[in-house]
Order: C-alpha cells, then sequence, then structure tokens
C-alpha cells in the first residue's frame, strides 16, 4: 500500500507541536519511572536504582528538548 505525499508543506506550528510533544512525553515517563522507582519494595532495590537511573536520563532529555527549542524560537531570526 503506497501513501500519498503530502499536498503542503509542514507548518512551523505543527513542528512546534511536534517538539512539545516529544518533550512533554520523555519528561512524563520519567517522572512515572521516579515514581516506580521510589515505591518499590527493598528486594527490587537493583532494578529500583536502574529504573531511577533511566527516568532521571527521560527527564533530562525532555528538559534539555524543551530548553533548546525554547532557545531556537528566543534566537531565531524573524
Amino acid at each position: 500500500m503506497r501513501f500519498p505525499y503530502p499536498s503542503r508543506e509542514t507548518t512551523p506550528s505543527e513542528y512546534a507541536v511536534l517538539v512539545v510533544f516529544l518533550a512533554a512525553a520523555f519528561m512524563i515517563v520519567g517522572v512515572i519511572a521516579l515514581v516506580v522507582a521510589f515505591r518499590a519494595p527493598a528486594e527490587k532495590h537493583e532494578l529500583a536504582v536502574a529504573l531511577a537511573h533511566r527516568g532521571l536520563w527521560s527527564l533530562g532529555i525532555g528538559i534539555a528538548i524543551a530548553v533548546a527549542y525554547w532557545l531556537y524560537r528566543r534566537l531565531r531570526d524573524y
């Protein structure tokens, strides 16, 4: 099955929605991972530490995407 090519170019606002959604998704996944890691039972300590590590990375990536996009919008020539 072949999909037709889009009939128009992607607008900057559509890119903005994509970037904001991506940043928010990373941050939400990071927060959920941290909450689950902190609520993990003591016998699963190694898994909780690994999950907390990945949750912090995910949260950091989401914040980095948001800051980079904010800087791009702030410093872009109009």
